[in-house]
């Protein structure tokens, strides 16, 4: 296949200056990874001159120094120690400040108005105040709310008796459902009715088991001269004997 080719390959001559030669030679030239990388390469053999108050090193250090943690804490560390040695409290600002911060946020400090105060005044029994608070506490106390009423005796022939039995009894569900108790259990469905031949029916529409059954358990015979056992025979020959 290749052996034409291979002889005529080296009698072939093309022009050099031909247009696809010459875009050939162009996008070699633009593909180049040495002459992309050439005028860096010769900036880097000349060498360069960066002073140090150039703009970019001044800007670089600059962020460096906002992004410095020892810049950052800086101030804190040159205050340490000079607070150290007060001859008391008071003349620690700082400590103060805190004992301030501690008396406002103290739960205790807050109520010591109060608890000071609250011993120096009486309020009498009979204040309309204290009557009123009464008054209301017993509305809404829930033993009086739950008072139970005396215990008496009604006669059992009494009209409104009779008419509060004869109330339940419509209202009472034994009552109401003791006609039906005599059918209890004497129900009957005869066989092969149409009722029970469509729940049949219905059940094995619904059964998982027939739905789902293998095809193996499939009772199915398939007969030998048909066309397509014929063709499938034809091409099973025709399979083995290219193999």
């Amino acid at each position: 296949y290749t052996e034409a080719w291979n002889k005529d390959k080296t009698m072939v001559h093309v022009m050099p200056d031909t247009p696809e030669i010459l875009l050939a030679k162009q996008n070699q030239l633009n593909y180049s990874q040495k002459l992309y990388k050439q005028a860096m390469e010769e900036a880097k053999k000349k060498g360069y001159d960066l002073r140090s108050d150039a703009i970019p090193i001044q800007a670089a250090k600059a962020s460096r120094q906002i992004a410095s943690d020892y810049k950052y804490k800086e101030g804190y560390r040159k205050q340490l120690g000079h607070h150290i040695g007060a001859r008391n409290i008071e003349d620690d600002p700082k400590m103060m400040w805190s004992m301030h911060v501690a008396k406002i946020q103290s739960d205790r400090e807050y109520k010591k108005a109060f608890e000071k105060t609250k011993t120096h005044f009486s309020s009498p029994v009979d204040m309309l105040g204290i009557v009123l608070a009464k008054k209301c506490q017993g509305l809404v106390s829930d033993i009086d709310y739950r008072h139970y009423l005396h215990q008496w005796i009604c006669l059992p022939d009494q009209n409104d008796v009779i008419h509060a039995k004869k109330a339940y009894d419509l209202q009472s569900d034994a009552v109401y459902k003791s006609d039906l108790e005599w059918l209890r259990g004497i129900g009957w469905v005869p066989i092969g009715s149409m009722e029970v031949e469509k729940a049949k029916k219905a059940g094995e529409i619904l059964s998982e088991r027939k739905y789902r059954q293998p095809a193996d358990q499939i009772k199915f015979t398939s007969v030998t001269d048909s066309l397509a056992m014929v063709l499938a025979k034809q091409n099973a020959e025709i399979m083995n004997k290219v193999r």
